[in-house]
């Protein structure tokens, strides 16, 4: 009996640890899409990021209508290039078109859900 005890605990805490795990990818994915959602609205936005390592980082930025890609490190932030918009803007519209979609799916699984 003390066996089937453990092996209970063990699966509860794996399943546990499962959702967790699950949660956190879903949240990071949808994190994603909320910035890009709440960009539209806003004159200055963050678009994308990069860590290159724990200290540093490049951001492409997009200020009013123009995009720059900007180096940041411990308390210092560098202009690096201005980027054309005509290839940044088709990159923003097609991952608002994979957010709408997987928005729409993940809508349409917890009405499955709720039935």
């Amino acid at each position: 009996m003390e066996l089937t005890v453990w092996i209970r605990a063990i699966t509860a805490l794996a399943l546990v640890a499962l959702l967790l795990y699950g949660m956190f990818w879903l949240l990071r994915f949808l994190s994603q899409g909320r910035l890009l959602a709440l960009g539209r609205s806003r004159l200055a936005v963050v678009v994308e990021s990069t860590f290159l390592s724990q200290n540093t980082a490049v951001h492409v930025v997009k200020i009013a209508r123009r995009y720059y890609l900007v180096g940041a490190s411990n308390g210092h932030v560098a202009l690096i290039t201005e980027l054309p918009a005509e290839e940044i803007d088709p990159y923003i519209e097609s991952q608002r078109q994979a957010v709408a979609i997987q928005s729409e799916r993940i809508g349409a699984f917890f009405k499955r859900r709720s039935r």
